[in-house]
């Protein structure tokens, strides 16, 4: 079967770049859409990329993106905590309606969107897994708009007949990694921050970002089941001090002169032990209750996908090296 073209947006951001190294890994040509001239030095060299301009939020660039492409990967988001509801609406439900109504006109044969488990919002009592079946209730403004971004890509697909995916990962691990809990796990220690109590008993899901867009490969090319949404998250969620001690031994494999942030690891695995302990300036409670979370990926492993990354002390290392 002939391979046709496949955009990815955001290309060059932390997940879409993988999304392009995997689609190219099978010998598919990709277009990247990028947001600056700068972002496209990233794709130097290979003559199967080609990088162009895009703007999710303006038409005739979308339209020459798009010319010609079977495949549509939409990656292009804004995730800056500090961006404005308007700002986030704006860019990740709007631009993803003008995203897909562009693909529609331009006969896309399938397309997928790139949500995030933040469309569950924090529901109170899940003593299960979360899976798609969970009615979701995002409360907070990037939640909202990734689940007004869902329903924007539905309806048009239900509209014009485009077949339409959508991938929800939770918190993505990897070189690179650009998640607040990520950043405050692995340079805790090398910071002088100790990671305080208020997690023991508790645990949380995680992926690895070569998942991620694994994942959302495998699933454009799987026979579409009429299925929707798929939760992303390796199988088996990690406890928070089996996390401390993941990383401890990472920092110890990694082999790197990182001797005070190895003690400070172990310090921090340590304080668990002893809720409420009072650490000063170099204490602080990072849990909140969305870190209490634990998600189910059955519906993804059931299309026979198989998770490269499923131990996070590998995930940690690999994020370290």
């Amino acid at each position: 079967m002939q391979r046709r073209l496949a955009l990815v947006t955001g290309a060059a951001g932390f997940v879409g770049r993988w999304v392009v190294r995997a689609l190219r890994k099978r010998g598919v040509p990709v277009r990247a859409g990028v947001h600056s001239a700068g972002d496209r030095a990233l794709f130097a060299g290979d003559t199967q990329v080609e990088a162009v301009i895009l703007d999710v939020l303006d038409r005739q660039s979308l339209l020459r993106a798009l010319q010609g492409v079977d495949r549509l990967y939409h990656f292009a988001a804004l995730l800056d905590p500090k961006a404005s509801s308007d700002d986030l609406f704006r860019v990740n439900a709007e631009g993803t309606k003008r995203v897909w109504q562009c693909a529609a006109a331009r006969k896309v044969a399938a397309a997928l969107y790139c949500s995030s488990t933040a469309v569950y919002g924090l529901l109170a009592g899940a003593e299960q897994p979360i899976c798609e079946n969970v009615l979701p209730r995002a409360v907070e403004p990037y939640g909202r708009s990734k689940l007004s971004g869902e329903a924007a890509a539905l309806e048009m697909a239900k509209k014009t007949g485009l077949p339409t995916m959508i991938i929800r990962p939770v918190a993505i691990f990897g070189p690179g990694q650009t998640t607040a809990f990520g950043h405050a796990l692995r340079n805790a220690a090398v910071s002088r921050i100790l990671l305080a109590a208020g997690f023991l008993g508790k645990q949380f899901s995680f992926v690895h970002v070569e998942d991620v867009a694994e994942a959302a490969v495998h699933l454009l090319e799987s026979p579409d089941d009429g299925t929707r949404a798929y939760n992303v998250a390796a199988e088996k969620a990690v406890a928070y001090n089996d996390a401390f001690r993941a990383y401890r031994n990472a920092l110890h494999r990694s082999g790197r002169p990182l001797l005070r942030a190895r003690v400070l690891a172990m310090v921090s695995l340590a304080v668990q032990r002893v809720p409420g302990l009072f650490l000063g300036p170099i204490g602080f409670q990072l849990w909140h209750p969305g870190f209490d979370f634990v998600y189910s990926s059955k519906k993804l492993c059931a299309t026979g996908f198989r998770f490269k990354w499923p131990s996070f002390e590998e995930v940690i290392l690999s994020c370290i090296e």
